[in-house]
């Protein structure tokens, strides 16, 4: 097979595919194509997607590729078919912003930050597949260790957890102990 028609049997792939698909699954379908061979495929077609002004782009998901329109046609995608978004709870954002945080995390652990039980936060998240079972601590009574999945990366768009956010990302007030002390005033 040669390389254009490698590259259209990507396209056509990751245009069918509604999952995100790994370098793995990619090579097979290409038979003996080197991983860096369709990392650089997939390189040119998002390099012709652009100079054609195409509005989608290949897209790295965790340790996939998926195929994504740009952020900007986003409004004119939900006035023509309105996705179903995932709703989560106050109690399920914080669960899962410990989780993608903290990870590897116990259920335990998680309580003790949220103060609260969060049994079924972390089951919802689960069913949702946007956390998932990493194993087992090697602690007493063997807690069960959970981290975020593929889902929670294509869903906040993240192609790698090092994408989170940082504080420093945020515009927030230094914590009481950073900031300065003001002199009182004498009272007399």
């Amino acid at each position: 097979m040669n390389e254009n028609d490698a590259k259209k049997v990507l396209e056509s792939v990751l245009f069918a595919s509604s999952e995100v698909l790994t370098v793995k699954q990619l090579r097979g379908v290409l038979g003996n194509a080197h991983e860096h061979g369709v990392a650089a495929l997939l390189d040119d077609l998002n390099r012709e997607y652009e100079s054609t002004s195409r509005t989608f782009r290949i897209v790295q998901i965790g340790d996939g590729y998926q195929m994504r329109t740009l952020p900007m046609y986003r409004t004119w995608i939900q006035k023509a078919e309105p996705l179903r978004p995932t709703k989560l709870s106050p109690a399920m954002l914080e669960t899962l912003a410990i989780v993608a945080y903290r990870q590897p995390v116990t259920r335990a652990e998680v309580e003790h930050l949220r103060g609260v039980d969060s049994s079924f936060a972390l089951r919802t998240l689960l069913e949702k597949k946007l956390a998932r079972i990493l194993g087992k601590d090697k602690g007493p009574g063997r807690a069960i260790l959970y981290g975020t999945s593929k889902e929670f990366l294509s869903l906040f768009n993240l192609s790698d957890l090092k994408d989170l956010p940082t504080l420093e990302d945020f515009d927030l007030p230094a914590p009481p102990e950073q900031q300065p002390s003001l002199p009182l005033a004498d009272v007399g």
